[in-house]
Parts: structure tokens; sequence; C-alpha cells
């Protein structure tokens, strides 16, 4: 995991928004659109932009996409983080 390319992207508001909501649980593209007020074309790059630095995962279901925290992800980029910071 590239620490500093994970920070850029956590930098984003909205892609932290989108993590926020993600910690309750796996949602579909058109919820997170429902919620955040955006459109989809939107959320689908921030999305897509989250699962290219691992944090997120997507599973399909017939039409639909499915996103959800990647745990083991989020805990590496944690520990990274700690160790770059010496905390």
């Amino acid at each position: 995991m590239e620490l500093a390319k994970v920070l850029r992207i956590l930098s984003d508001e909205t892609r932290f928004r989108i993590l926020k909501l993600l910690r309750e649980g796996e949602r579909s593209v058109s919820r997170i659109v429902e919620v955040s007020k955006l459109t989809q074309p939107t959320i689908s790059h921030h999305l897509m932009k989250l699962e290219e630095a691992g944090l997120v995962v997507k599973r399909r279901y017939k039409k639909w996409v499915f996103y959800k925290l990647n745990e083991s992800s989020l805990k590496e980029f944690m520990r990274e983080l700690g160790v770059r910071l010496k905390l």
C-alpha cells in the first residue's frame, strides 16, 4: 500500500464521507447516491478511486453493485501510518 497515494485519496471530502457511510455496512451505489445527493457518475468516480487504493471492495449482484470497506487494507493503512509517524 502506497501511503502517500492513500492519503491523497482520503483528502477528498466526498471520498471520506463515502468511507464513513460504508462503516455502517455494505451499500449499493444507488443508496450512496441517494444519501450523498450527488450524481451516480460522481459517486462511481469516487468509488473507483477508493477501490484502486484498496480501501473498498465491490460485489456484483445481477444489475446491482455493492461496496463495503476493505477492513484488512484499512488496518494495514493504519499500521503503516503509525509506523511512519512513530506512534
